[in-house]
């Protein structure tokens, strides 16, 4: 793992370890963080980060970092490396998209997916004007799907007494 993402993690990490969900549904065990910056992190970057996209403060749901928009961007440059605000905020994103009752149906899997593929509708069209992922097969997608099912087979973290 590259130095700066490391160094996010750890920052993530800890952020995730004093987190108090209070009741329902809780944050995955932080063992899931590396996966996330290693695995997810990227393909969102790579497809759905754009200025124009999920980098635009008119959707619900954001991705930030190096090369798309930046979380504070008085304080990293546009290419500087991913830090760990920036990690946090789109892994709490990420989590908030998931449907822990039926990971099928979460929207960061359903949106993402053309309808023809049981995904649902999603206004990000390729220059071919096709959605982001046409097949549950695409590399990307399965990436999303791995990490979603491995976030909600997951034990809760404990809540504090």
């Amino acid at each position: 793992m590259k130095p700066g993402l490391r160094h996010a993690a750890i920052v993530v990490l800890l952020h995730l370890c004093a987190c108090d969900q209070g009741h329902g549904w809780q944050f995955p065990q932080t063992s899931k963080i590396p996966a996330f910056t290693e695995e997810v992190m990227p393909v969102l970057l790579r497809d759905c980060g754009f200025h124009t996209c999920h980098g635009s403060t008119e959707r619900f749901f954001r991705v930030w970092g190096p090369g798309r928009v930046r979380l504070d961007p008085t304080k990293s440059r546009a290419f500087d490396p991913l830090t760990g605000q920036e990690l946090e905020a789109s892994y709490n994103m990420a989590v908030s998209m998931i449907n822990p009752g039926d990971p099928k149906l979460s929207l960061l899997l359903r949106k993402p997916l053309a309808r023809e593929a049981g995904g649902s509708a999603h206004g990000g069209r390729d220059p071919l004007s096709r959605n982001v992922y046409r097949v549950p097969t695409d590399p990307g997608y399965a990436a999303l799907q791995r990490w979603v099912d491995s976030i909600v087979s997951a034990p809760p973290v404990a809540p504090k007494p």
